[in-house]
């Protein structure tokens, strides 16, 4: 395939490529890449849709739960929040296991 950007065409230029092919005996034909008045149009896949949603979803909510932070700050400010030590333990234990 040959790209001839010298010549003069009748044909008006879109957005795009113009090839030129030359076969044994015939005239070059000019040929645009796209007609005029397409367009390019895709579609989202449903997994792509539902990631979007999720998104927007995340987005709009708040990122700390003031409801519960504000139970824990009253719990600690009148001495009743305790901490189970052991749980916290082996909750550490289990991640650090899942890392390795």
């Amino acid at each position: 395939m040959v790209i001839d950007l010298t010549s003069t065409s009748s044909h008006s230029m879109t957005r795009g490529k113009v090839s030129t092919q030359r076969t044994a005996g015939a005239e070059p034909t000019v040929t645009p890449a796209k007609q005029n008045g397409s367009k390019d149009t895709f579609e989202l896949s449903s997994t792509a849709q539902a990631l979007k949603k999720a998104d927007a979803i995340i987005a709009n909510s708040p990122d700390v739960n003031a409801e519960k932070v504000a139970t824990i700050k009253t719990a600690i400010a009148d001495g009743s929040y305790s901490i189970n030590y052991a749980s916290v333990a082996e909750k550490l234990l289990s991640f650090e296991s899942q890392l390795s």
